[in-house]
């Protein structure tokens, strides 16, 4: 006997990321899919009954239907995305979404700044190439690009702010706060280095100021 609920975990979805097709799948698949990262929270699912929606939507109303879960949507014994999942019809409370917002301009423009920098210190790089100084330009290309990465991830996580205004979605919210994330462990990595590199400039002035 096929039920209401076995017919939407059964549906079959047209998925899109950024306009381009990937295909049709069924919810079981895109379940799978979400899990193992061959999808996308934010790609989007179509079928007739109901329109387009977010993967998380698709699959987080197919593990609500699905046997097993408890009554908040949660299944104690699904894996920890899923129940992320289940949870995605949560809606955001305005003023966290107008907080973020807030952080926007000033984020784009650090990352434009950034950008900036790195746009005049590659120039720099290729003249000391071919000049006298050729031995800093390795230096100067890699001081380039730990300027280049933090300045990327500032500009995503704007780009994904201005989606969340817009949209409202969980999803929104997670792709930025995943590029926060990943800025400030750069960030963390770098300060890091810089500390271990002064202890050792210390301890090698300390013994070189006992040898003399």
């Amino acid at each position: 006997m096929v039920t209401a609920e076995s017919s939407a975990y059964m549906s079959v979805y047209l998925v899109t990321r950024e306009g381009q097709e990937l295909g049709t799948f069924k919810t079981s698949k895109i379940k799978k899919g979400l899990r193992t990262g061959f999808f996308r929270l934010s790609d989007l699912g179509w079928r007739e009954a109901s329109g387009w929606q977010g993967l998380f939507e698709i699959a987080g109303s197919a593990l609500v239907n699905s046997p097993g879960a408890n009554p908040d949507g949660f299944n104690p014994h699904a894996a920890p995305m899923a129940n992320a999942l289940a949870a995605a019809s949560v809606v955001l409370p305005p003023t966290l979404i107008e907080e973020l917002a807030d952080t926007r301009p000033w984020v784009r423009f650090i990352s434009v700044a950034m950008g900036i920098g790195c746009a005049f210190m590659i120039p720099a790089c290729l003249l000391m190439a071919v000049d006298e100084a050729r031995s800093l330009s390795p230096i100067c290309l890699l001081a380039t690009l730990l300027l280049l990465y933090p300045a990327v991830k500032l500009s995503n996580y704007a780009t994904n702010i201005a989606s969340l205004a817009k949209s409202q979605s969980l999803a929104d919210m997670a792709m930025a706060l995943t590029e926060q994330h990943r800025f400030w462990r750069f960030c963390g990595i770098m300060l890091l280095f810089i500390v271990c590199l002064g202890l050792l400039l210390c301890i090698g002035c300390f013994f070189v100021t006992r040898v003399h």
